[in-house]
């Protein structure tokens, strides 16, 4: 029989935060529900119980409040419920979560462990790689397909660009996105049967006697304050609309008057020009991307500018980290964003990307070379493989930080988000080397310097076999398209836009502004564009220096993923609607109608 485990959490409500004045930290004595992700690994867990006949079990570690999550989950479906519950588990961090839902899942043989993409209330994936890790099982994240055939598991997995096929043996751990399945509704007679089926108790002692591994005392990673921010306040200037030429031209008169037309003049700091000595236990690693055309990602190039700066503070070198010998070609633009020196880990299987195998290869250099700090992109496959590294090392991880900056004491302080932005916490680790996956787009690009040259430096490790392998991997971004990473101008698009046939006018719009395209979370729900678009709390977060908000309404969710952007305008046929609340400039009308004269303003200014 087929036995499935489902890892939950119960979190509070983005709006309903509360914070402690004292102690700085989360109350959990609002509202409390299961986040979006963990309901679709709920609901996959069901599926495979119909479909397979499966045993099913759902889990979760908390106070006993969170037991209201597991009643849910067993109202869904589920056969029983497991609470890890004790206070020895209290302000456990992800590597302290992960130890003890693995030390519970260890006793019991489970085919099949299912997680949630992502907690709401972290946003970083961090726990269920950490949990592969101590279990030694592969992983795909980001699942939003699946297919059992025997003991061969086969997934589509979200990847930054489209989709990878990945194959792997059973027992595997899947962490799943939103669109994998469809949440199961609760209703007043299954709550009551869920009353008679078995919830069970464990407390720390059960798992282990030392209980020092859980909560505070186990967490390699604390959090130093926590700061609320506020969103940004604005007053909407609203342009008559009816005709759509005169109001394209006020527009552009607003825009010129914000210095929205203009590229930002940001005054870019300069790279090192100096090219440093490696220190052990000062040096900084950024472990470097490329994407599906062989280029290296503008993310890796925003952190090896962090880290330039960082090791200047150290008086160590900055190490740039890659996979194969392919990066050997881009040398130049490493060195030129301060790379002091470039370590490529060469493996015949490395050359197929699996996660236990690069956090193997990592694992084994770092041992070696004591690293001060490792930063990697929060990409899909850096936080992929950077929480299953940091559970190998038993290491601290800061995920989705927003900032890096190094205290005092010479230690790497990450400052990192939470409930969508609303919350930002400098967290420190305990452990060496420091660790954090850093946003894309949120750190500031340097000035490269071209004459650096970097010490090119192949690395073999020993390798145990994948476990996991990519049969396949396509883009499903429009090429035509500007890439949303780094863009100034942004088009979004909402559910007002009335329908996929729209689609394509306001990619033209976005070609004329020579900007890229974003959208809310119903518009990629409903599969008019890729979900790699999202921007939003369960999205991309970005900062365009002008937005347009095409037929989007103003909830909250998508807010938060432009809490950051610079002029925001708004077109919407509702007077009311709440993006107008956010935007800068309102139009009251038809975007189909007023885009076409904006557009070709827009062009007109290229052309000058």
């Amino acid at each position: 029989m087929l036995r499935v485990a489902v890892c939950i959490k119960q979190i509070p409500l983005v709006d309903d935060a509360n914070f402690d004045p004292v102690t700085k930290t989360i109350r959990r004595d609002g509202v409390n529900i299961i986040g979006a992700y963990d309901l679709t690994a709920i609901a996959e867990a069901v599926a495979l119980k119909h479909r397979f006949g499966a045993a099913t079990t759902v889990i979760t570690m908390g106070p006993p409040q969170a037991r209201t999550a597991l009643m849910d989950a067993l109202a869904m479906g589920i056969d029983r419920a497991v609470h890890l519950e004790d206070r020895a588990f209290a302000g456990s961090d992800t590597l302290a979560t992960a130890r003890a839902l693995a030390m519970w899942l260890a006793r019991e043989f489970f085919d099949l462990i299912l997680l949630g993409k992502y907690s709401l209330d972290a946003e970083t994936g961090q726990v269920g790689p950490e949990v592969a890790e101590l279990l030694g099982v592969p992983q795909v994240t980001g699942a939003c397909k699946l297919e059992l055939d025997g003991k061969m598991l086969r997934a589509e997995r979200e990847s930054d660009e489209g989709i990878e096929e990945v194959e792997c043996q059973l027992p595997a751990l899947i962490t799943c996105a939103e669109r994998l399945a469809k949440p199961i509704g609760v209703r007043a007679k299954t709550r009551e049967e869920a009353k008679s089926k078995p919830l069970h108790i464990v407390r720390a002692a059960e798992l282990s006697t030392d209980v020092g591994q859980f909560g505070f005392a186990g967490s390699p990673t604390w959090v130093q304050e926590v700061r609320t921010q506020e969103g940004p306040k604005v007053t909407c200037q609203f342009i008559e609309a009816n005709d759509p030429l005169k109001a394209a031209e006020e527009l552009m008169r607003a825009l010129e008057r914000r210095d929205a037309l203009k590229p930002r003049a940001l005054e870019r700091a300069s790279v090192n020009g100096v090219v440093r000595t490696s220190v052990p236990g000062r040096d900084v690693w950024v472990a470097c991307e490329t994407n599906l055309a062989g280029e290296i990602t503008r993310g890796s190039l925003e952190l090896l500018s962090s880290a330039d700066r960082l090791a200047g503070s150290l008086g160590g070198s900055v190490g740039a980290l890659a996979f194969g010998s392919a990066i050997a070609e881009h040398a130049s633009l490493l060195a030129s964003y301060g790379a002091d020196n470039i370590l490529v880990l060469e493996h015949p299987d490395l050359k197929q990307y699996a996660p236990e195998t690069a956090a193997e290869a990592v694992a084994a250099l770092i041992r070696e070379r004591s690293p001060f700090a490792l930063l990697l992109p929060a990409s899909e496959r850096g936080r992929d493989w950077g929480p299953r590294l940091a559970a190998r090392l038993k290491l601290g991880l800061t995920g989705d930080a927003i900032g890096l900056e190094i205290d005092v004491e010479g230690r790497l302080v990450a400052l990192k988000p939470a409930f969508g932005g609303n919350i930002v916490a400098p967290i420190l680790s305990k452990t060496y080397p420091q660790m954090a996956t850093v946003r894309p787009g949120v750190m500031e690009l340097a000035q490269p310097v071209t004459s650096r040259v970097a010490k090119l430096e192949i690395v073999r490790p020993l390798l145990n076999p994948p476990r996991s392998r990519i049969v396949s991997s396509r883009s499903i971004l429009d090429p035509t398209i500007k890439p949303l990473e780094g863009a100034e101008i942004v088009v979004g698009i909402g559910m007002g836009v009335d329908g996929p046939a729209a689609i394509e006018r306001a990619k033209e719009f976005a070609r004329a502004l020579d900007a890229a395209v974003c959208a809310t979370r119903r518009v990629t729900d409903e599969g008019w564009l890729p979900r790699q678009l999202q921007v939003g709390l369960t999205g991309k977060s970005i900062e365009p220096r002008l937005y347009f908000a095409l037929g989007i309404s103003g909830a909250p969710n998508h807010l938060i993923g432009i809490k950051r952007a610079g002029t925001v305008v708004a077109i919407n046929t509702d007077p009311d609607a709440s993006i107008f609340e956010r935007a800068d400039i309102g139009l009251v009308g038809d975007w189909a109608v007023l885009t076409p004269a904006i557009a070709q303003l827009f062009r007109q200014l290229r052309t000058i």
